[in-house]
């Protein structure tokens, strides 16, 4: 089933408008969702809205946002207030200004849609915005109301349509200094890193989503099958202990053996590594150290 739009509105940039919609690119229907249930009778429970002084329940038309400004205090905000305060925004989309994407730190990225044009009289302006970004290798930087809350796109193309990613605000982002600060400054031996590399070269391969495993999803479908035929599970065996500083060459080493004796996933049984090919120089750089 197609996915629905989440909003609808006009993309801008200057005096071109196009009539564009958002479009979720990921989904979580295929993920395993739990219900909460009763302990004692099995039943499901339900998520009821009550007042917190009197423990009634209150009915949808009876529920309202508020704001609180003290202890005890609130303001109350009707839908019709935040209806008069609508910005442009709310409709538009509009381009602020055109970037390199390898300027944007990948910490801002929090959560991708598509988008496409909304009728047939958008797409040739719709089309000449997203082949010029295409050929200038950049992307656009456009505001938007979603979800009343004002939010940044990198909005970008991706095949026939584009790619509009929401980026998190700068006081979203927690500076790393604060949790990089304890680790401390580490001298690493040469021997070290050659054998490292090695052991690196070994497991490069290209990007490919399906290789992908959940396997934390497929664990809790196994769980499921066994509760239901009234088996118990084994439980997960844990990694063993950090390895001490001076193991960590040994342990080095001997997953680089460990790897040599199984065939490359992505290498077909029989085939040679060149004389010449990386690995086997590195290899043979941290031999003649080691001699």
């Amino acid at each position: 089933m197609a996915a629905r739009a989440i909003w609808k509105g006009y993309l801008r940039l200057s005096l071109v408008n196009c009539a564009v919609a958002l479009f979720p690119a990921v989904t979580e229907t295929n993920k395993v969702h739990f219900h909460k249930l009763n302990r004692d009778t099995g039943h499901r429970l339900r998520m009821r809205m009550v007042d917190e002084e009197t423990g009634e329940e209150v009915p949808h038309e009876q529920q309202m946002k508020g704001y609180e400004i003290g202890k005890g205090e609130t303001v109350q905000i009707e839908d019709e207030d935040l209806e008069k305060i609508a910005l442009e925004g709310t409709r538009v989309m509009e381009v602020m200004k055109f970037v390199p994407r390898a300027q944007i730190d990948p910490l801002y990225f929090e959560r991708p849609y598509f988008l496409a044009p909304d009728d047939d009289a958008s797409q040739e302006a719709f089309a000449v915005l997203r082949e010029a970004m295409r050929r200038k290798k950049i992307g656009a930087l456009a505001a938007v109301i979603m979800h009343e809350r004002d939010h940044v796109l990198l909005i970008e193309p991706r095949d026939e349509g584009m790619l509009a990613t929401v980026l998190r605000a700068p006081y979203e982002v927690r500076k790393p200094k604060n949790v990089f600060a304890s680790i401390k400054k580490t001298k690493v031996r040469g021997e070290l890193v050659d054998v490292a590399e090695a052991l690196i070269e070994r497991k490069m391969g290209k990007f490919d989503p399906s290789d992908f495993k959940d396997h934390y999803e497929e664990a809790l479908i196994s769980l499921v099958k066994a509760k239901r035929a009234g088996c118990k599970l084994k439980a997960a065996e844990l990694p063993s202990e950090p390895t001490t500083p001076s193991n960590v060459l040994d342990a080095l080493k001997k997953s680089l053996a460990e790897g040599a004796r199984r065939p490359h996933p992505r290498r077909a049984r029989g085939t040679r590594v060149r004389a010449g090919h990386p690995s086997r120089r590195r290899a043979r750089v941290a031999a003649k150290k080691r001699a």
